[in-house]
């Protein structure tokens, strides 16, 4: 899969914080997404990266959150054309939901998925970290919010959709950090 820019290669008329592969509410076949963890050691074309989340661990234990609409959820989000890498992806939009300054990042997952469909398919980048520095909170766009919670509050109140998912992610993530 290669990914064009509107306006051609390159993004020439394309905002640098355009989505690069926008996703839409309905699922185009229709149908359950198939999502498959391919572990820290997979290498997917940064070109079939969707989004870069992260668990962020703060020096006392506590994991720092995005406060949604969906409701609490690791920082993270969509690829834009102004990132260069999984790792910026992850670094801004951890930036933009939480106003934190991480740490080095360590892969703890690649989840594929056939959103798109069976010959379509894209990337999700889960990493962990460490806080490096959370400055003060400025409303944004990207959240309502930060919070800052252990791991098993936040797993026994996450309400998203693939729960099993989170815990594997928060788990992992952690046990990367040495914790």
């Amino acid at each position: 899969m290669v990914m064009i820019p509107p306006g051609g290669p390159g993004g020439a008329g394309a905002a640098p914080d355009a989505d690069r592969r926008p996703t839409q509410r309905r699922r185009q076949p229709a149908g359950p997404v198939r999502l498959t963890c391919l572990g820290a050691a997979a290498v997917p074309p940064f070109e079939a990266v969707t989004s870069a989340s992260v668990v962020a661990v703060t020096e006392d234990g506590r994991l720092v959150l995005a406060r949604l609409d969906r409701g609490l959820d690791l920082p993270g989000g969509h690829v834009q054309w102004r990132d260069r890498s999984a790792e910026a992806a992850a670094r801004r939009e951890t930036w933009e939901e939480v106003r934190a300054e991480l740490a080095a990042l360590r892969m703890v997952e690649v989840i594929e998925s056939d959103y798109f469909g069976p010959d379509d398919l894209t990337y999700m980048v889960v990493f962990a970290a460490r806080v490096r520095r959370l400055h003060p909170w400025a409303g944004g766009h990207e959240s309502a919010g930060r919070v800052l919670l252990p791991p098993a509050e936040f797993l026994g109140q996450y309400r998203g959709g693939h729960p099993w998912l989170m815990r594997h992610l928060v788990t992992t993530g952690i046990a990367a950090l040495g914790g």
